[in-house]
């Protein structure tokens, strides 16, 4: 009995550090886009975009609730596609090009953030 209690503590912990580190990735991940949206050079816009890709690819990894595991690799896959074609634009120095594959990208957040709906436990539990 001691040993489950120390285990089910154990996955709780390991459940709130997850979640933790994927929202702390998301607000990287808004940092860098904001970055980049705001780039008036391909130059300038590199940088976070390489930080941005870092941080889809961390998350994509991460282990998600199983009632939402479809859904958020839908969205990561989108996601790194976006990125791929982003990067595409910048070694073609299409700034504008770039810029227009960001806003498909803030939609995708707008998309997917709307789609996401916390399980029962989470509301319950945090």
């Amino acid at each position: 009995m001691k040993s489950a209690i120390i285990l089910l503590t154990s996955l709780v912990a390991f459940s709130a550090v997850a979640k933790s580190d994927l929202s702390a990735n998301m607000k990287q991940m808004k940092l860098a886009f904001n970055q980049a949206a705001e780039a008036s050079s391909i130059e300038e816009m590199r940088a976070p975009i390489e930080e941005f890709e870092k941080l889809v690819l961390q998350s994509a990894n991460a282990s998600f609730p199983p009632e939402r595991e479809e859904l958020f690799q839908s969205g990561f896959s989108k996601l790194t596609d976006a990125v791929d074609r982003l990067e595409s634009k910048l070694d073609n120095d299409d700034l504008n090009g770039a810029k227009t594959v960001l806003r498909e990208i803030d939609d995708l957040r707008k998309e997917y953030h709307d789609k996401k709906k916390p399980s029962i436990w989470s509301t319950l539990f945090g």
